[in-house]
């Protein structure tokens, strides 16, 4: 395997906080605030800057003379348990102390009526039940619809913040709706009832660095999140190579992706019982462990065709399958034949790719789907990515390393 570096657009934000900050303080500014209480929604991805994000959020609430609070806007995430949604917030590093703010979590909603398609709206109880409510999510391609709207503050309306009960009357209409209507539809009748203030917009580049900021009113948020998706795909990250016969991902979780595994990356989707390879085509994925902040959660690893026994042993089977089961999206929690080491996982899947020249075998190996600057490919695949332009640098040449256990030393 040899490292390669890939480069991509690069615009970020110097200083985020004071950024972010003034985007709060302009964009209430003719909100009268003065002793109100106001809850600031953040969910469960990994988002760069987001502790420093809400932090921005708080002092501008304060600055206009307002109590901010917490509220975990994430549907099902952490189990559909109220204790590990704070757990997931707290993690991020939204501690009071670090953003000023006390976190208050419920999974208890008040259903905010219906759409005219008879959907039924959630909100957050305690959401609810505050003066005013302030999104901040990141714009984003969806995991497993495409639509004018698919990841982001609509959605954080639609999903997030109705818990539980948002998220499984949302996913128990897929079979009869665009999902990206859907969430417009109960966004919108969320919206008309005044209680959502306005939301940040976050877009993230290919460093998953926060390249953009910007406040969105209740009334101008489907149309600015339409252009903002737009140019979060322009930002996305890519693999070099258009076909590969075995893909190594060192870890998944839900702080990478909302299926753990892009399949915007990987080319690896799926619908509520099947799965199937798009752009890039990838014969065999193995996924090899989870992250930390993924709480056991390994949806995503029913995507991959094998793991390690390592993610298996990591995994939380409650939390992962109330998650594949509120989504309906069951077969993203299917744990694939793994073996006890990574070197027993690895060589059984370059097996299986029917080959018997390992040095003929097309495999990249990376860290996780938004990581893609610093990665690894095999020998036979170095003179195609050297033609590519994003490639900006191919190193020597060395051979895969274990440790005593088997495990796969850490990717460069």
């Amino acid at each position: 395997m040899a490292p390669v570096e890939q480069q991509f657009p690069r615009f970020n934000i110097k200083d985020v906080e004071a950024t972010a900050f003034q985007a709060f303080c302009d964009g209430l500014e003719n909100i009268p605030l003065r002793g109100k209480r106001i809850a600031v929604a953040a969910g469960s991805r990994g988002i760069e800057n987001l502790d420093s994000i809400v932090r921005a959020a708080v002092n501008a609430l304060k600055q206009c003379g307002a109590e901010a609070f917490l509220v975990p806007a994430m549907g099902s995430h952490g189990g559909g348990e109220a204790d590990s949604q704070k757990q997931i917030l707290l993690e991020y590093h939204l501690t009071p102390d670090h953003v000023g703010a006390e976190i208050i979590s419920s999974m208890e909603t008040v259903q905010l009526g219906e759409t005219p398609n008879g959907l039924p709206v959630f909100m957050d109880r305690n959401a609810y039940e505050a003066d005013g409510v302030i999104l901040i999510n990141r714009i984003k391609p969806h995991t497993d619809f495409t639509g004018v709207v698919e990841s982001g503050l609509m959605k954080m309306t639609a999903i997030g913040l109705g818990k539980i009960d948002g998220a499984s009357a949302f996913h128990s209409r897929t079979s009869q709706f665009e999902s990206d209507q859907m969430i417009r539809d109960i966004a919108h009748s969320a919206l008309q009832r005044g209680k959502i203030l306005g939301g940040l917009a976050i877009i993230e580049n290919a460093y998953h660095e926060t390249a953009h900021l910007e406040w969105t009113t209740p009334d101008a948020m489907d149309a600015n999140e339409q252009h903002w998706l737009k140019r979060a795909k322009e930002y996305m990250p890519s693999l070099p190579v258009t076909q590969a016969d075995c893909l190594i991902v060192d870890r998944i979780g839900k702080n990478i992706s909302g299926v753990g595994l892009d399949p915007n990356i990987t080319g690896r989707r799926y619908k509520i019982n099947r799965r199937w390879n798009t752009t890039p085509d990838i014969t065999r994925i193995i996924v090899l462990g989870l992250t930390e902040q993924t709480n056991g959660n390994a949806v995503g690893c029913g995507l991959a065709d094998f793991c390690s026994q390592r993610l298996v042993d990591a995994m939380d089977k409650n939390v992962t399958y109330i998650n594949a089961v509120t989504s309906r999206n069951v077969v993203c929690a299917d744990i694939p034949p793994h073996w006890e080491t990574d070197k027993e996982t690895l060589q059984w899947a370059f097996k299986s790719v029917g080959n018997p020249d390992l040095s003929q075998l097309r495999v990249l190996r990376i860290c996780d789907t938004l990581s893609l600057t610093h990665i690894e490919a095999s020998e036979s695949l170095l003179d195609e990515i050297r033609q590519t332009d994003q490639v900006a640098r191919v190193g020597g040449l060395r051979a895969m390393t274990f440790d005593s256990t088997g495990t796969l030393a850490p990717l460069a």
